[in-house]
Protein backbone atom coordinates (compact mmCIF):
# COMPACT_ATOMS: atom_id res chain seq x y z
CA UNK A 1 0.00 0.00 0.00
CA UNK A 2 1.78 3.58 -0.81
CA UNK A 3 1.62 6.49 1.45
CA UNK A 4 -0.54 8.89 1.33
CA UNK A 5 0.66 12.62 2.08
CA UNK A 6 0.35 16.20 2.00
CA UNK A 7 2.26 17.91 -1.24
CA UNK A 8 3.33 21.71 -1.05
CA UNK A 9 1.75 23.99 -4.30
CA UNK A 10 5.61 23.27 -5.88
CA UNK A 11 5.15 18.73 -4.98
CA UNK A 12 2.04 19.21 -7.00
CA UNK A 13 2.88 21.42 -9.97
CA UNK A 14 5.84 18.57 -10.46
CA UNK A 15 3.58 16.24 -10.18
CA UNK A 16 0.76 17.21 -12.29
CA UNK A 17 3.63 18.40 -14.91
CA UNK A 18 5.26 14.70 -14.79
CA UNK A 19 1.45 13.27 -15.76
CA UNK A 20 1.24 15.60 -18.47
CA UNK A 21 5.02 14.70 -19.69
CA UNK A 22 5.65 11.53 -18.53
CA UNK A 23 9.36 10.09 -18.96
CA UNK A 24 8.92 6.80 -16.98
CA UNK A 25 7.05 3.57 -18.22
CA UNK A 26 4.47 2.21 -15.82
CA UNK A 27 5.72 -0.27 -13.64
CA UNK A 28 9.32 1.15 -13.71
CA UNK A 29 8.31 2.93 -9.94
CA UNK A 30 5.93 1.67 -8.23
CA UNK A 31 6.22 2.96 -5.05
CA UNK A 32 5.44 6.48 -5.87
CA UNK A 33 4.51 9.02 -3.40
CA UNK A 34 0.35 9.50 -3.90
CA UNK A 35 -1.39 12.93 -3.95
CA UNK A 36 -4.74 12.89 -1.60
CA UNK A 37 -7.35 15.05 -3.66
CA UNK A 38 -11.07 15.27 -4.61
CA UNK A 39 -11.51 16.01 -8.32
CA UNK A 40 -14.57 15.14 -10.10
CA UNK A 41 -13.78 12.88 -13.44
CA UNK A 42 -15.20 10.94 -15.72
CA UNK A 43 -14.10 7.30 -16.36
CA UNK A 44 -14.40 5.69 -19.74
CA UNK A 45 -14.98 2.11 -20.00
CA UNK A 46 -16.52 0.89 -23.22
CA UNK A 47 -19.09 1.12 -23.79
CA UNK A 48 -19.60 3.50 -21.00
CA UNK A 49 -18.49 6.83 -19.15
CA UNK A 50 -18.75 6.63 -15.33
CA UNK A 51 -18.68 9.38 -12.71
CA UNK A 52 -16.37 9.04 -10.54
CA UNK A 53 -13.89 10.89 -7.43
CA UNK A 54 -10.12 10.69 -8.08
CA UNK A 55 -9.26 10.40 -4.55
CA UNK A 56 -5.28 10.03 -5.08
CA UNK A 57 -2.60 9.81 -7.83
CA UNK A 58 0.49 9.96 -8.59
CA UNK A 59 2.83 9.54 -11.81
CA UNK A 60 2.26 5.65 -12.37
CA UNK A 61 -2.00 5.44 -11.27
CA UNK A 62 -4.51 6.79 -9.54
CA UNK A 63 -7.71 5.65 -7.06
CA UNK A 64 -11.03 6.64 -7.66
CA UNK A 65 -14.45 6.03 -6.29
CA UNK A 66 -17.76 5.73 -8.08
CA UNK A 67 -21.05 5.52 -6.93
CA UNK A 68 -21.72 1.74 -7.47
CA UNK A 69 -20.56 0.65 -10.80
CA UNK A 70 -17.35 -1.86 -10.26
CA UNK A 71 -14.94 -2.39 -12.40
CA UNK A 72 -12.59 -5.95 -13.73
CA UNK A 73 -9.56 -5.92 -12.91
CA UNK A 74 -7.83 -5.75 -16.42
CA UNK A 75 -10.36 -3.65 -17.56
CA UNK A 76 -8.74 -0.79 -20.60
CA UNK A 77 -10.43 2.49 -19.11
CA UNK A 78 -9.47 6.37 -20.42
CA UNK A 79 -9.63 8.73 -17.19
CA UNK A 80 -10.64 12.02 -17.92
CA UNK A 81 -10.26 15.20 -15.30
CA UNK A 82 -11.35 18.39 -16.81
CA UNK A 83 -10.29 20.58 -13.93
CA UNK A 84 -6.69 19.19 -14.19
CA UNK A 85 -6.79 19.38 -18.17
CA UNK A 86 -5.41 15.81 -18.52
CA UNK A 87 -7.10 12.78 -20.43
CA UNK A 88 -4.67 9.69 -19.19
CA UNK A 89 -4.81 6.18 -20.16
CA UNK A 90 -4.45 2.96 -18.88
CA UNK A 91 -5.68 -0.21 -17.21
CA UNK A 92 -7.74 -1.34 -14.01
CA UNK A 93 -5.13 -3.14 -11.78
CA UNK A 94 -7.51 -3.92 -8.99
CA UNK A 95 -11.26 -2.94 -7.79
CA UNK A 96 -13.36 -3.52 -4.84
CA UNK A 97 -16.77 -1.78 -3.48
CA UNK A 98 -16.97 0.98 -5.30
CA UNK A 99 -13.34 1.97 -5.62
CA UNK A 100 -10.50 1.14 -8.01
CA UNK A 101 -7.05 1.47 -8.58
CA UNK A 102 -6.05 2.28 -12.33
CA UNK A 103 -2.00 1.72 -13.73
CA UNK A 104 -1.43 4.43 -16.52
CA UNK A 105 -0.55 3.21 -19.67
CA UNK A 106 0.43 6.68 -21.09
CA UNK A 107 -0.60 5.25 -24.60
CA UNK A 108 -2.07 7.17 -27.22
CA UNK A 109 -5.31 8.28 -25.58
CA UNK A 110 -3.22 9.80 -23.39
CA UNK A 111 -3.12 13.97 -23.63
CA UNK A 112 -3.80 17.02 -22.17
CA UNK A 113 -7.39 18.71 -22.84
CA UNK A 114 -7.31 21.75 -24.77
CA UNK A 115 -9.69 24.52 -23.15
Amino acid sequence: MHKSSKFSKREMAELIARLRNPTVRVGEQRRADRLNCHWPALVHSEPRDIACIVENISHSGCRVRTNGMLFEPGDPVIVRIPSQKMVLDGVVAWSRDEEAGIQFSFGDESHNLTV
